[in-house]
């Protein structure tokens, strides 16, 4: 039972120990988790066909393929370099194309501005007229986007404002959230002037690490976008190994402090082979078709609003497309299994559930005997409060750098072996900081597993899946294979600070710790779909 005493003080304490959040600080009252899909889900596809697709003249044949696939909405790049190759001359010709053939099949359009044209950087090793990643002078990018949305306002009500501008890939030679939120309230002070009616879309950021979005907040960017963009590559990984339904926990807890947005995936996917970020090929056609369908689902239950699979057609390395390579460009003669889950996915969805049959084992509750040993940070205090059933957890951080707390046991409690997830009950505070959970292997090797956001001041469930994968944890001590080898066993409970800069002292409460195991077999799991989440 649950003491209405120690709740009171809990909130109390909450109160008056507000943390150093950035300015304007707001204390997080509202629920960061959504595990239930709050509105209907729109599906898109980027689609490329602007800069990618070489006939102009035939851009309706692509364009009906979209329309085949049952998609509501593209994300179409609007490459500068291709439109505005040099000062003085501007060539429409693909985008024209592109967005009428697009604009007939009825769907809706979010367009993608940057990155940057050679001639209008400071980098002197681009080349004047081609494609470049470097930061742009900002008012001849303000041209250039004031110049499309006039010619498209009347086609396109949503845009994006660059492309993963927190990834050094995109942005060289590294992110600087403060020149990008300069651009994104000059770009979207030039759009909404030409349309009030538009619709602004962040750039399409990580969502696991929320640094440059708290730094857009703090250097007064918030208002300038309506909608936040998370890409939440979690490949190759499965969505339920990757925990994809909390992809937009983090993000969410930024908001709930500067004022809440709708959240969007404009990017997720698997490669069908090997590419960028599975080198080995562990997904093939039949799991990427798989794991379309229940992304989606994923995402939804997550609280996301619009999600865009990435991507419509294979690069030649890259096959993350719906229809392989093949040919060319214009080959759309090989579909993948992925393209039926997506003809498919309007019905799918209505019969979803995110997460398939499972089993509970309990790990750690208040009424066991277990020993901790001293935390090595004297950050904060765990005890059991008065009726027994229930540990405290205090905290203090009070550095700019990163701080946390530990709490080991002095016998690691193990876990069955066919756990597919850990669930941990517990009230937060509101500090929107992190739980971790450390596990031991048989290496002795310990593994840091980021469990959720702690959210507000209310009893909550944070579910993280537990992997084989060491992709997916951080090895912390020990020397073995760097891998978490079975079997694995609970060692430690941290509270570690989700922004570095946060100072403050915080207290949560966890009623009990479970292991999750799926009823289904290894093999029926491998080959799970949506169509059975009944």
């Amino acid at each position: 039972m649950r003491l209405l005493l120690d709740l009171t003080l809990l909130l109390t304490t909450t109160v008056m120990f507000v943390a150093d959040a950035p300015a304007p600080h707001r204390l997080i009252t509202q629920p960061i988790a959504i595990r239930s899909p709050t509105g209907p889900l729109a599906i898109g596809i980027n689609s490329h066909l602007a800069t990618r697709y070489p006939d102009a003249a035939t851009m309706k044949i692509p364009a009906a393929i979209i329309s085949d696939l049952g998609v509501q909405w593209v994300r179409e790049d609007l490459h500068w370099y291709r439109i505005q190759p040099q000062p003085d001359v501007w060539d429409w010709v693909f985008t024209d194309a592109a967005l009428h053939a697009l604009s007939r099949q009825y769907v809706q359009i979010l367009g993608v501005f940057g990155p940057s044209v050679g001639w209008a950087t400071a980098d002197p090793t681009d080349h004047p007229n081609l494609i470049s990643f470097a930061p742009p002078e900002e008012a001849a990018f303000v041209t250039y986007v004031g110049a499309v949305v006039q010619r498209y306002h009347h086609l396109i009500k949503h845009w994006q404002i660059w492309n993963e501008p927190d990834q050094a890939l995109f942005w060289r030679p590294a992110p600087d959230p403060e020149r990008y939120t300069r651009l994104l309230i000059a770009t979207a002070r030039v759009i909404r002037t030409i349309d009030p009616t538009a619709t602004i879309v962040l750039g399409g950021i990580n969502p696991f690490d929320t640094t440059f979005l708290r730094a857009i907040a703090e250097y007064g960017g918030w208002d300038a976008f309506d909608v936040i963009a998370i890409h939440p590559y979690v490949d190759p990984l499965s969505p339920e190994e990757g925990n994809l339904i909390a992809a937009a926990d983090g993000v969410r807890a930024v908001a709930a402090r500067y004022g809440m947005k709708p959240i969007w995936a404009t990017e997720v996917g698997w490669a069908s082979g090997p590419g960028d970020r599975d080198a080995l090929g562990l997904t093939n056609a039949a799991y990427q078709a798989a794991y379309l369908a229940r992304a989606y689902c994923a995402l939804w239950y997550g609280g996301v609003a619009v999600v865009f699979w990435y991507m419509l057609k294979d690069d030649p390395h890259n096959p993350y497309g719906l229809f392989a390579y093949g040919s060319g460009r214009a080959d759309f003669s090989i579909p993948k299994p992925a393209a039926t889950a997506m003809r498919k996915l309007a019905n799918t969805l209505a019969s979803c559930r995110p997460e398939p049959p499972t089993t509970t084992v309990p790990l750690l509750t208040g009424s066991q005997p277990v020993q901790w040993q001293r935390p090595s940070q004297p950050n904060g205090s765990l005890r059991l409060i008065e009726d027994g059933s229930v540990f405290r957890i205090s905290y203090r951080f009070t550095t700019r750098t990163n701080d946390y707390v530990a709490f080991e046991l002095s016998d690691p409690i193990p876990l069955p072996n066919d756990t597919t997830a850990i669930t941990v009950q517990l009230f937060g505070d509101g500090n929107g900081n992190r739980l971790r959970l450390w596990l031991r292997d048989s290496e002795g090797e310990t593994f840091a597993l980021t469990a959720g956001i702690i959210g507000p001041t209310a009893w909550q469930t944070i579910n993280t899946p537990v992997s084989r994968r060491p992709i997916q944890d951080k090895l912390i001590a020990g020397n073995g294979n760097k891998r978490p080898d079975a079997p694995l066993a609970l060692a430690a409970i941290v509270i570690d600070d989700e922004d570095d800069a946060w100072t403050g002292m915080g207290e949560v409460l966890i009623e009990r710790i479970v292991a999750v195991r799926t009823t289904l077999d290894a093999a029926s799991l491998s080959t799970y779909t949506v169509t059975q989440w009944r």
